[in-house]
């Protein structure tokens, strides 16, 4: 092989080998991504910008129960209650998010398994909910999950909704969307005959939109709660402690029920 060829290919190898460890995530301790929330002065989290009454837009202002409660963080953390950049995601990329440092952490509705325990860290839960099925109002054959043999389902990519109907009944035609909007308007189009998804999202949905109905049990309720990256719990420590102090100070109630009315013992922690 030429001198000067050999030459370049080494050098070609160790430039990937820097730049492979420069772009690589260096190891966190314990404190640093809270440490760099406090030095930046402010949080970046990953958010629902389609999920109401959770998180969702109302014009292009991050509006919702779990956008409030960011605030209240903030606030307490940083001085600001303003103090966030949100991020909008959604199931299908939110975990790729928080783990290539996108945001600092997530407050999505995230739901607690105990498989997503292996891979990520969580904060104390503040809220509950299950999946359910939405169908069109004057829908009258869908009435529970046994109605969905050989219908057309959508569902969203990585959800515990997916994971459970493909449990429950394997014989329902599957329509992955990510998006909520894409969701209703496959159903609208009549290229699904229902959506599942978060009991929580569908009873924000049927108050903002009476065309649709949400029908049968709620199935597998867990509870939902921060996210962070795996050894590096520090946003979600400190949001467990604010939890706590929600619950106690009545904080955590009053943004339920300007949510969620009725319905907010359903899904309170």
């Amino acid at each position: 092989m030429h001198l000067n060829l050999r030459f370049r290919i080494v050098a070609a190898a160790v430039a990937a080998v820097v730049t492979s460890a420069l772009y690589a995530p260096s190891p966190a301790s314990a404190e640093d991504t809270l440490a760099a929330i406090k030095a930046r002065g402010k949080m970046i989290v990953g958010v629902k910008a389609d999920y109401p009454p959770f998180g969702f837009l109302d014009g292009e202002n991050h509006v919702g129960l779990e956008i409030d409660l960011l605030h209240d963080i903030a606030k307490d953390l940083l001085g600001k209650a303003d103090a966030i950049e949100f991020i909008p995601v959604v199931s299908a990329n939110r975990f790729q998010f928080l783990n290539t440092s996108k945001v600092d952490f997530l407050m999505s509705t995230v739901t607690v398994t105990d498989k997503r325990k292996e891979v990520i860290d969580f904060s104390a839960p503040y809220m509950k909910s299950g999946w359910q099925i939405l169908v069109k109002r004057n829908n009258t054959s869908i009435n529970e999950a046994t109605d969905l043999k050989d219908k057309t389902v959508v569902v969203v990519p990585g959800s515990t909704g997916e994971a459970g109907i493909s449990k429950l009944v394997p014989d329902a035609k599957l329509l992955k969307l990510a998006q909520t909007s894409e969701a209703l308007d496959a159903v609208d189009q009549g290229r699904a005959d229902a959506f599942i998804q978060d009991t929580a999202l569908l009873v924000g949905l049927t108050m903002q939109k009476p065309q649709y109905k949400a029908v049968g049990a709620s199935h597998d309720d867990f509870p939902i709660a921060a996210a962070c990256r795996k050894g590096d719990a520090s946003p979600c420590d400190f949001i467990s402690k604010e939890i706590a102090k929600f619950a106690k100070n009545g904080v955590l109630a009053r943004e339920y029920h300007k949510w969620l009315y009725n319905s907010a013992k359903r899904f309170m922690p």
